[in-house]
């Protein structure tokens, strides 16, 4: 193996998404040995085949330098010629390290006198992988390759200047096989790592691959075998919809789709496009109008992204490929999951929903209160009556006067991306039953979804204003991809212009974890392209609300996620946010942000001072704002 003998192999599948909270976070450290490659061979467009992570889920220094340095001096065909040779084979794992060590030995010769930093980075390298040796278990001694293991060790303690460990003649050879010398070019590593595999391992240079049991479990027991077993699931920029996990490990990996997502050239977008659309469904917007969408929107972090509004709709002008109807297929199967999952739990769901209703009834009734205004006739206002004579005013009365409107709008905004995988059917819900209260108390909502893919955020319009009943299509929600939360916001901003009042409500159902597989380019201030995830999302999200906030729309979240992102929701939404485990805190939640919160005093000021007035007197009439404590 090429890292400590702590380390265990982890091939990463790139049709597979994950499927719990506790594997979402992985991806900051794979991206984190991306940039140890790009730093090493100075390529930013680089797409590594391969990284390097140790045994605690870092990324290893050395050797992400060294899959870096292979790109540098020999490019991409020749490795990825080499790896195919034996790709699916039984042995594949024992090749793979094996040819790494030959490849190692010959970059590190090569730089090493341009970069003599190499040579402690090696000997730290080497000193780890022996000091990890004490960490393992008994079952993890038997796991391990003893072959790769003693080629290992025998690289290693000739790197450190050690006494060599026992080896077979056999094992001598082939290690001394894979020291190839700094001086060999590209072909001549790959046929010496050739004729080495052919003359000890009996490689032929066909794979050969062992013949895998395949067991097919149900519904029944997936969910059980998923909390038995280990699982792992990597999200891509192919998109998946569906529950499917992949054993994996850590250990030497190979890159999937979703780590190189953000390397894409520009003659890729056209292609990206239509991908979103075939995946997704037809613009809302003109391609002109588009443009000057993402003119506005794709600037500061999110420059060099892409917009995709949608309702879902397949284009008729763009043929339905295999893969899309494959993944219309899926889409249509979370679909049942999540009304067959509404259904089950119908009690529980219709009580949280005569709750939710009868609260936000009763915030209306608050803010809705008769509000006295001056009449002609009515109940006599002792406080006015001086008008008449003095000013010839007769509307010296008082009457109620009602709206018959709340005046504003609400828009559900849900986190569609794959770190929702698990709970798709509980924020299916969630939303239906959100929308369909607003809606009984007759205040106009929309929701939609968004999540990332290839540089695009999309935004699917599940359910828009004026569609009555239309809740029941809040149900065709799914989750996939990533989830760009910054420039989602900028988006749901524009969706707004299209509302059919002045005032807004932008409520977010999320789980507080931006994280999108397209890096924040570099700028004049900053000269080095960062992750869009960990706290620089956070905080590029954080000041999306406060800049909707200042427009004055009203933004509050709905938390469902670990409570390790407790303190990030907090950073965004600040005291407009209301934390919930299960669905029967939906209704206590919405309570919770109703005396937490109020809305903007949207019932204006007015202000008037007499024409005539007595000397020394000045009488000023003023009809205050009512605060309402609904946010839902």
């Amino acid at each position: 193996m090429l890292l400590p003998p702590g380390s265990r192999r982890s091939w990463t599948a790139a049709d597979c998404l994950p499927t719990d909270m506790e594997t979402s976070g992985y991806s900051a450290r794979q991206r984190r040995g991306i940039n140890q490659g790009w730093t090493a061979c100075g390529d930013y467009k680089f797409e590594p085949q391969f990284l390097a992570m140790q045994s605690d889920g870092l990324p290893d220094l050395y050797m992400n330098c060294v899959i870096g340095l292979v790109h540098k001096w020999f490019g991409d065909e020749l490795p990825k010629q080499l790896f195919a040779a034996w790709a699916g084979d039984a042995r594949q794992a024992v090749y793979d390290d094996l040819a790494w060590l030959a490849l190692e030995n010959v970059v590190y010769e090569k730089e090493l006198p341009k970069r003599p930093a190499l040579a402690a980075l090696r000997q730290a390298h080497a000193s780890a992988f022996f000091e990890s040796e004490y960490q393992l278990s008994r079952q993890e001694w038997m796991e391990k390759n003893q072959l790769v293991y003693a080629i290992q060790s025998a690289r290693w303690k000739t790197v450190l200047g050690q006494r060599l460990p026992v080896l077979t003649p056999w094992e001598k050879g082939l290690s001394e096989a894979l020291a190839c010398p700094g001086t060999m070019s590209g072909d001549e590593v790959a046929a010496a790592i050739r004729a080495a595999f052919q003359k000890y391992l009996r490689f032929d240079g066909t794979a050969h691959a062992k013949t895998p049991l395949t067991l097919h479990f149900g519904e029944r027991w997936a969910p059980l075998l998923t909390k038995l077993f280990s699982t792992e699931m990597v999200r891509t920029d192919d998109l998946a919809i569906g529950r499917s996990a992949a054993v994996g490990e850590n250990g030497m990996v190979r890159a999937s789709n979703a780590l190189r997502s953000h390397l894409r050239s520009n003659e890729r977008e056209t292609e990206d496009r239509d991908y979103v659309e075939r995946c997704f469904g037809r613009s809302l917007y003109a391609p002109k109008e588009l443009a000057l969408m993402e003119q506005r929107d794709c600037t500061g972090n999110h420059l060099g992204c892409h917009l995709w509004f949608t309702r879902g709709e397949p284009s008729p002008d763009k043929p339905v490929s295999a893969d899309a109807q494959r993944l219309f297929q899926q889409a249509e199967e979370q679909v049942k999951r999540n009304r067959a999952a509404y259904v089950k739990n119908s009690d529980l769901y219709q009580s949280a929903l005569l709750r939710l209703t009868e609260q936000i009834r009763n915030c209306m009734l608050i803010h809705q209160q008769p509000d006295a205004v001056s009449a002609r006739q009515g109940h006599l206002d002792s406080r006015r009556v001086w008008r008449l004579p003095v000013l010839g005013d007769d509307k010296v009365f008082l009457r109620s006067d009602e709206e018959s409107t709340p005046g504003f709008t609400v828009d559900l905004l849900l986190d569609g991306s794959a770190s929702r995988l698990h709970c798709q059917e509980t924020i299916a819900a969630q939303g239906y039953i959100l929308a369909k209260s607003l809606a009984d108390c007759g205040i106009p909502v929309r929701v939609s979804s968004f999540c990332s893919l290839r540089g695009y955020t999309v935004l699917r319009v599940l359910k828009d204003f004026g569609e009555k009943n239309g809740e029941r299509k809040i149900f065709d929600y799914f989750a996939a991809g990533w989830n760009r939360d910054g420039l989602a916001l900028r988006m749901a901003a524009e969706l707004l212009n299209t509302a059919p009042a002045d005032k807004h409500l932008l409520i977010l159902l999320t789980d507080a974890s931006p994280d999108d597989s397209h890096k924040i380019l570099p700028t004049g201030k900053v000269p080095l392209s960062r992750d869009y995830d960990g706290q620089v999302g956070v905080e590029d999200t954080a000041d999306e609300v406060r800049a909707l906030r200042r427009k004055g729309i009203r933004v509050a979240a709905v938390f469902m996620g670990e409570n390790a992102n407790v303190p990030n929701a907090r950073a965004i939404y600040g005291q407009d946010l209301a934390p919930i485990r299960r669905m029967d805190q939906l209704s206590a939640a919405a309570g919770r942000l109703r005396r937490s919160s109020s809305l903007p005093a949207w019932t204006l000021t007015r202000k008037f001072t007499p024409e005539f007035m007595p000397s020394k007197m000045r009488f000023v009439s003023e009809r205050l704002p009512i605060s309402s404590q609904m946010i839902i």
